[in-house]
């Protein structure tokens, strides 16, 4: 692979330039500071683009045009990266080389980007009321679903409640306590912040000449990038306090517990992958502690696994179980991470983790959408671009004793069971 970095007007240009798929991916990342008096605003805003433009005034009339182009595809995001709140628009397209008619495709997909990012359909200068609406209108089903899927409202509850006062509670699909309040003024002024203010960094990734590219693109897109963007990692934490435990109970089948733990340990840190491979140990495969010592053993929870959270610097263990055996779920939980902090970890069970760990970074670099992000956070974040082979180096050079460090520095915040349906 071979990686370039060009500078634009307002935006960054990352390519990388391989022969390893029949595809290219061109990927706009707009990010903006995350807060709740936008997060709404920013969750429905590219799907707003994506509704139509004044050549192609409807989702239908794009959605043809997109077709006519082999296929072509623009896959709308909003996501939230450590305190940013990063907007984004996949296209991927057919590499014409592999067409019949060798029809070059990278020119018409990039002007129907710029036209979708750039044009977007418009009455008297603003957002039809009525498109809002209807995204407004679909956001809130999404949440009423969840509210119906009772163990999905209980995760978030739990991260409303360990994150009490800190941005983390929000997530970057919106708030559904204050998503009625949206108006065209507001999806407008954000639309021109973002195009003014926002850090924009482009990401490609397909076999084409880095050069022509980096003109192409100069030659279509131009932002303000006067706010420079916002931390990709999240530093905002609670002060040390005495582990809570919070108990709720209605009517779920299942018990839902959630353990929430503090760990001063993010992505880039020194002890990042002692942590990535803590984690492993623990409780993020079917072949971890958590898993074969609670479930198998025991044969106690319907599910149990564990989640590090890089850009937050936290982690936590979410299990579902019988009602009556909560108390015993605990106890295990505690009593396994114990013994891990203790020093009881054998080799094969190391050997496991840095298996499946490289086995999930072997299978990024075989997606384009996976590459790109890596891509994009290694360069934010690290200034650096992103290796499959440096990550591998690193990962096989964590010896046991590192693992049993980052375990060491795990502190935990809250113990929440969910024995019912929780209130909203």
């Amino acid at each position: 692979m071979e990686h370039r970095r060009f500078s634009g007007v307002g935006y960054t240009l990352q390519c990388i330039r391989t022969a390893k798929f029949k595809t290219f991916l061109i990927a706009l990342r707009f990010a903006g500071a995350f807060s709740h008096e936008t997060l709404n605003v920013r969750a429905i805003l590219p799907e707003l683009l994506l509704d139509g433009t004044r050549k192609s005034p409807s989702r239908e009339a794009l959605q043809q045009r997109m077709d006519g182009l082999y296929g072509l595809s623009v896959t709308p995001s909003t996501d939230k990266v450590g305190r940013a709140s990063v907007i984004g628009f996949d296209l991927k397209a057919v590499d014409g080389r592999y067409l019949p008619d060798g029809f070059p495709t990278l020119i018409p997909a990039l002007d129907l980007l710029q036209e979708i990012i750039y044009q977007p359909k418009q009455f008297r200068g603003n957002f039809r009321k009525k498109n809002i609406q209807e995204e407004v209108r679909l956001l809130r089903e999404e949440f009423e679903a969840e509210y119906a899927d009772k163990p999905e409202w209980a995760y978030q509850r739990f991260m409303k409640l360990m994150f009490a006062g800190e941005l983390h509670q929000f997530r970057a699909k919106g708030d559904p306590e204050t998503l009625g309040d949206l108006r065209a003024e507001d999806c407008l002024r954000a639309y021109q912040d973002l195009l003014a203010n926002d850090q924009v960094t482009i990401l490609a990734v397909g076999d084409f000449d880095p050069e022509v590219l980096a003109s192409a693109i100069a030659s279509r897109f131009r932002f303000g990038g006067k706010g420079g963007g916002a931390p990709l990692l999240d530093s905002e934490t609670a002060p040390l306090r005495e582990p809570r435990l919070i108990r709720e109970s209605g009517d779920l089948s299942q018990a839902r517990i959630h353990l929430g733990f503090r760990w001063p340990i993010r992505f880039g840190d020194s002890d990042f992958y002692a942590a990535t491979l803590a984690n492993a140990v623990l409780g993020e495969f079917d072949h971890s502690r958590l898993f074969r010592k609670i479930r198998e053993e025991h044969s106690l929870c319907y599910f149990i696994q564990s989640q590090y959270d890089s850009n937050k610097g936290c982690l936590s263990v979410h299990a579902g179980t019988d009602p009556e055996q909560v108390d015993r779920v605990l106890a295990l939980i505690a009593e396994n991470l114990e013994g891990l902090r203790r020093g009881d970890l054998s080799d094969e069970e190391l050997a496991l983790a840095k298996e499946s760990v490289a086995k999930r970074i072997r299978q990024n670099a075989d997606s384009p959408e996976s590459l790109a992000m890596l891509d994009f956070l290694y360069h934010r974040l690290l200034d650096r671009e992103y290796s499959p082979e440096a990550s591998l180096a690193r990962l096989a050079a964590v010896q046991k004793e590192d693992v049993l460090a980052a375990l060491g520095r795990l502190r935990p915040d809250l113990t929440y069971v969910a024995e019912g349906r929780v209130s909203p």
